[in-house]
């Protein structure tokens, strides 16, 4: 049977995640150096990996998916492809946590290299996608092997511990003195930059999906090590994630009052990481909230006229914010901003308001234990009466009602 348009689909997928996928033919006697992207070459000058995939492949079997992992703590996915002549799917190289500067260093010292290869080492780990949650590769090698081998029920998973063969040492061939590093450390560089501005492409327009597919490949490849401290390192970039989001979300045209907030919210929140998980945790947080922000807050869809209407809605709930009043701070005829505004925005300017008054009162039912007076007081209505009849028109229920069935389902 045909699989190739599946395969290419997967591997589409893959580079799509920034993830590394290789088809070798006979691993068994000799093999590129793509399959680790260079690593063994790079540590012994050798460009022979038929130590890397002996174990894997040697012992093959069909209808069987391999999660193996080798000596210097880069992950595999690998499949046999149903041809006669030997041929195997890779996925990878990826890491599933950040590899440590020690650890890095006890790599470079068994391979007896000094600390200019120690930089590109880290380079090189650098450039690894960091896959914590390893399900959507699984998802992605079950597809395939359905395509391949019919159901679930005809094959296995099995996961192996790569152990390197006894005695054998990988023979360092005489490097060319600097041939080589300059242009990993460029090609890493270059591709970095690369996946930053693509990021910030998908952020400033808000495209979620995008943003969800590239996240991991993007800003989980890992950092610089310039500094000692690992965490302090962590926190400096997350703070220059920080100020590029800010820039997307104003290329995305969001208004500066969002981006303040939420820009020192996160600022708040960078200092408060403790650990290195809790860094990656927060990384996420704030490309998905970024992206977020632009989807609900972009203004480059109106005119500059509903943009400045919608921005003085949002920068103060409590004011007053009557057509009238409105019209008049941006200096026009209140009919014509009636008009537009219900021409650009779907509804009445006046439907507006409110909608957005009780979406925050939502969100003060949610994240506090204020009175129901005082939450109506606060998104800017004065009667509690008439704030109740807008709450039951929007939601089918009343804000006590609601916060109930929000504390019952918590």
């Amino acid at each position: 049977m045909s699989y190739n348009i599946q395969l290419q689909f997967a591997v589409d997928l893959l580079h799509e995640m920034r993830i590394s996928s290789h088809i070798a033919a006979n691993p068994d006697e000799y093999i590129s150096s793509e399959l680790d992207l260079q690593l063994r070459k790079m540590l012994f000058g050798e460009d022979n990996y038929a130590a890397l995939t002996n174990r894997p492949t040697v012992a093959a079997k069909h209808n069987t998916i391999y999660r193996f992992i080798d000596e210097y703590d880069c992950n595999y996915i690998m499949l046999r492809l149903p041809e006669k002549q030997k041929k195997y799917f890779f996925i990878g190289p990826y890491v599933t946590s950040p590899v440590s500067e020690e650890r890095i260093r006890k790599i470079c010292k068994a391979a007896e290299r000094g600390d200019d290869e120690f930089a590109e080492l880290r380079d090189y780990y650098n450039s690894l996608p960091i896959i914590e949650d390893e399900n959507l590769l699984f998802t992605i090698t079950n597809t395939l092997g359905n395509t391949l081998w019919g159901s679930p029920e005809h094959y296995t998973l099995e996961y192996l511990d790569y152990m390197p063969p006894t005695g054998a040492e990988p023979h360092r061939a005489m490097p060319d003195e600097g041939k080589g590093k300059e242009k990993f450390s460029l090609s890493v560089l270059e591709q970095n930059y690369a996946n930053e501005n693509m990021l910030m492409d998908a952020v400033s327009q808000g495209k979620l999906h995008k943003v969800n597919m590239i996240t991991s490949a993007v800003y989980n490849n890992g950092t610089e090590q310039r500094l000692v401290d690992s965490l302090r390192n962590r926190k400096n970039y997350l703070i220059i994630l920080n100020t590029l989001l800010r820039k997307a979300a104003q290329n995305g045209g969001v208004h500066p009052i969002h981006i303040h907030k939420m820009s020192s919210l996160f600022a708040q929140k960078i200092e408060n990481v403790r650990s290195i998980n809790n860094s990656i945790t927060l990384q996420t947080e704030m490309i998905r909230d970024y992206c977020l922000l632009v989807k609900e807050h972009s203004l480059n869809k109106y005119s500059h006229l509903i943009g400045k209407a919608i921005t003085l809605i949002s920068y103060d709930l409590t004011a007053d914010l009557s057509l009238k009043s409105i019209a008049n701070q941006l200096n026009v005829n209140p009919p014509y901003l009636s008009a537009l505004f219900r021409k650009e925005c779907g509804c009445t300017l006046t439907e507006f308001v409110n909608d957005k008054r009780i979406e925050q009162a939502i969100f003060m039912l949610c994240g506090t234990d204020k009175q129901i007076s005082a939450i109506a007081f606060e998104c800017g209505i004065e009667d509690t009466n008439y704030f109740i009849k807008l709450f039951k028109r929007k939601t089918g229920m009343t804000p006590s009602a609601y916060r109930k069935r929000l504390k019952n389902s918590k």
